[in-house]
């Protein structure tokens, strides 16, 4: 068993190209044990975004904090706390913080049998 305290885990920015003032933290990955999910704990300051992005994973995303605009595919919806996404494979989709306080969700990704990069120890 793993357990760990998120205010304990490190934060990273998110420094690829198209992302604006996003943090993730990596809460469970294959470096402490879960060998078929990632979950990861995004935050996105007032007036950020994520890449909008396409790739083969899919996604499953739970809103904790704040309104964001969730584009998915050819939709926009706004996401509130409590609300629950779903992003299929392939699907273009992007994050943007249209309110007034940061925005927190969980989101969840298949593990592709490695450890996240910025986890993995130099050596």
């Amino acid at each position: 068993m793993y357990v760990a305290s998120v205010e304990k885990v490190r934060e990273y920015k998110i420094t690829e190209e198209g992302a604006h003032k996003v943090k993730v933290k990596y809460l469970l990955h294959k470096g402490v044990g879960a060998g078929r999910l990632q979950l990861r704990l995004f935050t996105i300051d007032v007036g950020g975004y994520t890449p909008l992005e396409r790739h083969a994973h899919e996604h499953e995303v739970f809103m904790l904090r704040g309104r964001a605009l969730v584009m998915g595919g050819e939709k926009e919806v706004v996401a509130n706390p409590r609300d629950v996404i779903f992003i299929p494979s392939h699907e273009k989709h992007q994050f943007k913080n249209i309110g007034d306080e940061p925005v927190e969700f969980l989101c969840t990704k298949e593990t592709t049998g490695e450890t996240p990069k910025v986890l993995k120890k130099k050596g």
